[in-house]
């Protein structure tokens, strides 16, 4: 094995595993987490004997839903701002347009949210 195919497969100098690859995958995966995050509240309801259309939650009910929903959502938001920051720092400016995509999206579906669990007020 030569020293460049060795030093390639050490330090992980392959395209793909680039921060700024990674970052971008983290963005496209956006979508489909949040897919996941919509089935996976409302199987919670059902799971907890609620159907979501009815409002008839208890609040609790609600704040766990919500909660997971956002949880399992910010998942690829997150992972998009710290390799796009990494990419950043390693003076890839290209990494500051997911950081921006992963944080308009996680922010603004945790807004809306907390805005819709908490209903007409």
């Amino acid at each position: 094995m030569s020293s460049t195919r060795q030093d390639e497969s050490l330090h992980g100098s392959s395209r793909s595993s680039s921060p700024i690859a990674r970052a971008w995958i983290s963005v496209a995966l956006i979508p489909a987490f949040l897919l996941v995050s919509v089935v996976l509240t409302l199987y919670l309801y059902e799971w907890f004997g609620y159907e979501p259309e009815n409002a008839d939650a208890p609040p609790w009910v609600e704040i766990v839903t919500t909660a997971v929903a956002i949880i399992v959502f910010l998942v690829p938001c997150v992972a998009a701002v710290l390799y796009g920051r990494q990419a950043s720092r390693g003076g890839d400016r290209r990494g500051l347009i997911p950081v921006g995509l992963g944080v308009l999206a996680g922010l603004s579906l945790s807004v809306l949210s907390v805005v819709s669990s908490l209903g007409p007020l």
